[in-house]
């Protein structure tokens, strides 16, 4: 292995960087950090003098292929960058997974928003300053801002058939910018809207939309359309695939600008996410007459494929299954009956088709012809008959005529994950892949052509019952095992706040086994090879509701109260501890969170920062002093601002961190130089007699509060910074067992000093002193 001093290493198992003396061995690098962030996943919604208020604006800018500069300081006002990455590199954070959307990349097809690409720059030189690494996220959710989510831009949609502006009305999905007036959708949402109170979204219903029409049809036609809509052409080309190659372009020129730049890639832009939570849409599905056993999660109305069909032309539908989701699970509450508005579709019509076609300059299909079936591609191609109102095709996504099944992730996620990272690294050819595969599933193989020994493995994880009833449970599941088949449901279930911690702690180690197994990423043509884990996405909502269900659900008094998920976002991140020792980068740090509107996008409220507890705003964005930087406005800190081995010479076994005693262990197992083939391929010099583990020791949770007596294993550690006025921020430690070395803290940093002339395992606890 050959390391560039900037450059971070992948092939061993952890992410290593080159130490800067060349006589000491490569460093194992924790990559900590956050999401930046919620409000990248929108634009500015800017008055343009025509007179249309805000709601109009959504669709008008949209429809005109937004505007240069549209999604220019999100997610962060320009002014106010260095303070945002002061504050995140004071908590202890090396690591931003930056969001990046096709949208804000791409307004038209072909013509790329150079100012926004500018902005990102000056961001990326902004983190490179502060010493932050950032890899890049192709964001979505559920495909776009116009199903629900984020991701595409609109023209993506009308490119696969869709008539935006319908998408609601028609029960296709639901918008967060639709709901106050149009509620679940059809003539009887909107006179539900009318006569009740809708300003509430329901929590977490933006999911849902992953089980509706407008995304499904969008994810199978963007994977997959030349095996299930092979009509459907433009300019020649199947339309799933002309959109791919639209999507792997937008990104690869983003990347070719950050070449150019000079100065960012590897040293600061490590690498590159895949499509954040890719889904299947149809794919998979047994039977298009019933709701799939799949979709667990339901709430509010919830078609069968079938009935999504029968709404998406227009036709009413009485009997749809009507559900909510509790803490206890999947509830059903009745049936419904929906009917678009003037029995209008969610397919465009032959007049709207051909306008986007001169729009945008491209040219239909000859095939692409259903007018006659309310201009539905699934009609067109005899899944289903709209005059019958039946499927003729019950399993047509399930399997091939060959009466085979379909494998998503391997026959449509992976060609489309090639061609993205093959045109990434023609202008960054060093860069990491992140994989990140659908939620608690498993990646594909990966061929070493494809790896290039520059992989990691990026996963996400949510505790359903958490996000889903907003309280702290004292019961939980084995999500990640369910969903993989690995246990049933009686044993899935998890009851007390160890047990809970420990199936946590269980629950990422599986994700974490995908990058070293066989059947993982890590299958190499010479035999294995392990690759790190960084789980890209995890956290907890802090808008809990009251405690419920006799106490079994723990949950907030009041809007600022967040003990509740500070529990719960440490019993979380307790997980990641251990003899797991994972990387991870926390959703999300929103500055312009909210108690009323959150993050600002689809009523999520997971930011670990707001302005809105503060009396002054001013402390936080001009912080006097070191406290106000890394308190004000931090919600939840004492949870995920802990302490951990930012940087070892050796392996870290294992770690731990007790948030009520503020007691850290540490186990690291150094291997000398004569058996380490790492240190060996450095050929140094000398032999460097002893080596370092950089540890972050937080003033959250170890500031020296009082003078006090100076006693056994006592250490109060060094720095100049101004806690507040006339008081220096040093770090003040009892060290409870050391097996070897001696600890030195400068600020909020510690180093480990260790002989390195010999195998062996060392141990080291520590707490605050008194």
């Amino acid at each position: 292995m050959s390391l560039d001093r900037d450059q971070i290493d992948t092939s061993h198992g952890d992410f290593l960087k080159a130490s800067t003396d060349k006589n000491l061995p490569p460093v194992a690098v924790i990559l900590r950090g956050v999401n930046l962030s919620s409000s990248s996943k929108f634009p500015s919604v800017q008055a343009d003098g025509s007179g249309l208020d805000e709601a109009e604006l959504f669709w008008d800018e949209a429809e005109k292929g937004g505007r240069d500069g549209w999604f220019v300081n999100h997610p962060l006002a320009e002014h106010e960058l260095d303070v945002h990455f002061r504050r995140l590199v004071a908590w202890g954070f090396r690591v931003i997974r930056l969001i990046v959307t096709w949208e804000g990349l791409e307004h038209l097809p072909g013509q790329y928003d150079e100012t926004y690409i500018d902005y990102l720059i000056r961001l990326l030189r902004r983190c490179k300053a502060h010493g932050l690494r950032v890899f890049i996220s192709a964001h979505q959710d559920v495909f776009s801002r116009f199903t629900g989510g984020s991701g595409a831009p609109m023209w993506a949609l009308q490119a696969l058939g869709l008539c935006p502006r319908r998408v609601h009305q028609t029960g296709a999905a639901i918008l967060h910018r639709q709901w106050a007036s149009e509620g679940w959708g059809g003539v009887e949402g909107r006179a539900e809207a009318a006569e009740n109170d809708f300003t509430h979204f329901p929590d977490m219903i933006w999911n849902t939309n992953l089980h509706r029409l407008a995304s499904r049809h969008c994810f199978t036609m963007f994977f997959a359309s030349h095996v299930f809509a092979p009509k459907c052409t433009i300019d020649g080309k199947p339309v799933g695939l002309w959109l791919q190659d639209k999507h792997v372009e937008a990104y690869g020129h983003l990347a070719d600008r950050l070449a150019q730049a000079g100065d960012l890639l590897d040293g600061c832009v490590i690498g590159w996410d895949t499509m954040n939570e890719p889904h299947e849409g149809f794919i998979g599905i047994p039977n298009l007459n019933e709701i799939p056993p799949a979709q667990e999660f339901r709430k509010g109305p919830s078609p069968t494929p079938l009935q999504s069909f029968q709404l998406g032309v227009g036709q009413p539908v009485k009997d749809v299954a009507y559900d909510d989701f509790t803490s206890l699970g999947h509830k059903k509450l009745g049936k419904v009956s929906m009917t678009p508005p003037d029995a209008q579709g969610v397919w465009q019509t032959r007049a709207e088709a051909e306008a986007a076609a001169e729009q945008y300059g491209w040219r239909w299909g000859d095939e692409w012809a259903f007018w006659n079936l309310g201009g539905c591609p699934w009609a067109g191609h005899q899944v289903w008959d709209p005059e019958l109102r039946r499927v003729t095709k019950p399993d047509y996504f399930e399997k091939d005529s060959q009466g085979k099944g379909y494998d998503f992730m391997e026959q449509f996620w992976r060609p489309h994950y090639e061609a993205y990272i093959q045109r990434i690294r023609r202008a960054h050819p060093d860069a990491i892949t992140f994989v990140n595969p659908p939620v608690f599933g498993s990646p594909p193989d990966l061929s070493e052509d494809v790896k290039k020994g520059r992989v990691a493995l990026s996963p996400h994880f949510y505790d359903g019952l958490t996000m889903l009833g907003k309280r702290r449970h004292k019961f939980n599941a084995d999500a990640v095992g369910l969903q993989r088949g690995n246990v049933g449901l009686l044993d899935s279930l998890k009851i007390g706040t160890s047990n809970i911690k420990a199936g946590l702690h269980a629950q990422f180690q599986e994700l974490k086994s995908d990058a070293r197994r066989r059947d993982g990423i890590a299958e190499n043509t010479s035999g294995k090879k392990e690759y790190p884990t960084l789980i890209g996405e995890l956290g907890v909502p802090f808008d809990m509701k009251p405690t419920g269900m006799f106490g079994l659900a723990r949950g907030k008094k009041r809007l600022d109260d967040y003990r509740e998920p500070t529990k719960s976002m440490n019993e979380l991140l307790a997980g990641c501890d251990g003899t797991n020792a994972l990387s991870y980068t926390l959703w999300n740090y929103e500055p312009t969170n909210t108690h009323e509107h959150g993050d600002h996008w689809n009523g999520e409220d997971l930011s670990i920062f707001t302005l809105d507890d503060l009396e002054d705003r001013s402390v936080a964005v001009e912080p006097p002093n070191l406290r106000s930087l890394l308190l004000a406005g931090a919600r939840g800190i004492e949870a995920w601002c802990r302490p951990y081995p930012v940087e070892a010479m050796g392996r870290v076994q294992s770690f731990t961190f007790d948030m009520s005693t503020t007691v850290f262990k540490l186990n690291i197992q150094v291997v000398s130089h004569e058996t380490s083939a790492l240190w060996q391929s450095r050929e140094p010099d000398r032999i460097a007699e002893e080596g370092f583990t950089l540890i972050y020791l937080p003033f959250v949770h170890y500031l020296k509060s009082e003078e006090g007596e100076t006693g056994d294993g006592r250490l109060v550690g060094g720095g100049e910074e101004e806690w507040e006025p006339g008081v220096r921020g040093v770090v003040d430690l009892k060290i409870v067992h050391m097996s070897v070395g001696r600890l030195e803290v400068d600020g909020q940093w510690g180093r480990w000093y260790y002989p390195l002339d010999t195998d062996r395992e060392m141990e080291l606890a520590l707490r605050k002193w008194n």
